[in-house]
């Protein structure tokens, strides 16, 4: 499971600034996309503001999911300008 977070600039919002999650993982041959609104703690921890939105990717093979989610998370880093969690943190519902 890999949880991504941007917190700061989002110049789609309309004040500028926000922060969002973003959740992948795969079951079987699906690949899970969550993503929305994000608090963060006092004590750092990361908090889904909502019921996060969610879509659902089908392939016909476990191999062709992998390389998707490696594609996906790849890009929410690369070009969307998210970071990753370290190993163990998630955002919690």
């Amino acid at each position: 499971m890999t949880y991504f977070v941007k917190i700061g600039a989002i110049e789609e919002n309309k004040s500028g600034v926000g922060s969002r999650g973003y959740h992948l993982f795969r079951r079987g041959s699906n690949v899970v996309a969550r993503w929305g609104a994000i608090k963060v703690s006092q004590d750092r921890k990361f908090y889904w503001c909502y019921v996060p939105q969610e879509e659902t990717y089908t392939f016909r093979s476990e191999q062709a999911a992998r390389e998707e989610i490696q594609q996906l998370a790849q890009h929410r880093v690369e070009q969307k300008g998210y970071s990753r969690l370290p190993a163990g943190a998630k955002i919690i519902s």
